[in-house]
Parts: structure tokens; C-alpha cells; sequence
């Protein structure tokens, strides 16, 4: 019974109902406290991870013959928005021990795959949506200005 409580817990983390306001509240924090980069994070990330995941499902479903019959998958808007939320979550962390929020965000988010696979979702529309909010975190990281890929690599002066 415990278990089950437990990955139900986890679960909301794929709601909208939990993720909007969790988003939208760490966002004004983080604009109070003057950390304009995490504010703008939080918001873009929702945002894209909503639009991508609604463009996704435009795109399948003017297929002419449905997704059902034909195979495709409609992706998981729940998986979407868990990876928002705990990548997130992942970043109010702060920078101490990497390795370990790393891996804490992995085991939530496979652990809310793992629940919207057995709440009616095919592993298909788990793994579209974990991808899509994947790129949105990605590409709001980029945009805000929290992850600066090349930002490191200095090259040497002779």
C-alpha cells in the first residue's frame, strides 16, 4: 500500500494542476529575489513543454487515417511536464553535489514513466513526452541563459 501511495505521489508530478502553479510560483520567487535567469526558466520551459507536446498531438492527429490505426503515438503530456517539474526542482537544488540531483531526477522521472505507462498511456506516448519536455528544459536552459554549453572552453593562449 505504501508503494502505491508513493508512485501516485509521484505521479502529480505530471499534472498540470501541480505543475502550472509549482512553475508559475517559482518563477515570482525568483523574479523577487532578482534571479531573472531562473524566472525566465521556469516559465519558458512550461511554456514549450505545453506547445510541444500540443503540436505533437496536432501533427498526429491530422494523420487521415488516426493514430490508433496507423501505429503513432500521442504523446504523454504528463511525462512533459514531470520532466519541467523535476528539472526544475533539479536546479532550486543548487550547484552542490550535481552527480546526485542528476540521479534523483532520472529515478523521479523514470518513476512517473513508469506510473503514466500503467495509467493508460502505451510506454510509446511515455517516451515522446519524457523527449519533449527534455528538449523544452533543454532549449529553455539555453534560452535563459542557465546552461551555457560552450561558456567553459577557452581556448589556450600561446
Amino acid at each position: 500500500m505504501k508503494t502505491i501511495v508513493l508512485l501516485m505521489s509521484i505521479g502529480l508530478l505530471g499534472w498540470w494542476t501541480v505543475v502550472v502553479p509549482l512553475q508559475v510560483i517559482v518563477a515570482a520567487v525568483s523574479y523577487a529575489r532578482g534571479q531573472w535567469r531562473l524566472a525566465g526558466f521556469s516559465l519558458a520551459a512550461l511554456a514549450l513543454a505545453v506547445a510541444g507536446v500540443g503540436a505533437a498531438r496536432m501533427v498526429v492527429d491530422w494523420h487521415p487515417d488516426g493514430f490508433g490505426q496507423v501505429g503513432l503515438v500521442l504523446p504523454s503530456g504528463h511525462s512533459a511536464l514531470a520532466v519541467v517539474a523535476v528539472g526544475t526542482l533539479a536546479l532550486l537544488a543548487g550547484p552542490g553535489r550535481p552527480r546526485l540531483r542528476i540521479a534523483a531526477a532520472v529515478a523521479t522521472v523514470l518513476a512517473v514513466a513508469w506510473v503514466m505507462t500503467l495509467g493508460g498511456h502505451t510506454l510509446g506516448d511515455v517516451v515522446v513526452g519524457l523527449g519533449l519536455g527534455g528538449l523544452s528544459v533543454l532549449v529553455a536552459g539555453l534560452v535563459s541563459g542557465l546552461f551555457r554549453p560552450f561558456a567553459d572552453r577557452r581556448v589556450p593562449q600561446p
